[in-house]
C-alpha cells in the first residue's frame, strides 16, 4: 500500500510541474500578445506638442500645426459622421484639410501623450 501512495504522489508532482509550467508558458504568451497590441495600438502613435487647429478667414479649410516629439501615425476625426483618416507625420509636418460641407463641424487629432492615447479637438461653423 505505501508503494501505491508514493507512486500517486509522484503523479500528482509530476503533474503540478506540468501544470506549472504550462503557466508560466501562457502566461508569458500573453503578456506577448499584449505587448504586441500595445505597440501597435498605443505606441504607433506620435506624440506631439503644441497642437493648434485653426480654420484660415474666408475659406472651408482647416490648418493643423504642432510639434512632432515623437514620429508616428495620427488619426484625425471631422464631421458629423465622424470620418477618421490616418497620416503619419514626421518632425516638421503639419498639414491643411479643406471641407465642403456646411454647418457645425468637430475637427480633433489623437495622438499620443506620455503613454496614453491624447484627443486636440476644436469645433468651427463652416
Amino acid at each position: 500500500m505505501a508503494v501505491s501512495l508514493e507512486k500517486k504522489l509522484e503523479e500528482a508532482t509530476v503533474a503540478k510541474k506540468r501544470y506549472r509550467s504550462l503557466f508560466v508558458l501562457a502566461s508569458v504568451a500573453l503578456v506577448l500578445v499584449l505587448g504586441i497590441v500595445y505597440n501597435n495600438v498605443v505606441l504607433d502613435y506620435a506624440v506631439l506638442d503644441n497642437v493648434t487647429i485653426t480654420r484660415q478667414a474666408g475659406t472651408n479649410s482647416v490648418k493643423f500645426q504642432f510639434d512632432v516629439i515623437k514620429p508616428g501615425r495620427i488619426d484625425f476625426n471631422y464631421g458629423q459622421a465622424v470620418l477618421t483618416d490616418r497620416k503619419q507625420v514626421r518632425e516638421g509636418d503639419g498639414f491643411n484639410w479643406s471641407w465642403t460641407a456646411t454647418g457645425d463641424t468637430e475637427v480633433s487629432v489623437r495622438s499620443r501623450q506620455f503613454i496614453f492615447p491624447h484627443w486636440d479637438s476644436e469645433t468651427f461653423n463652416f
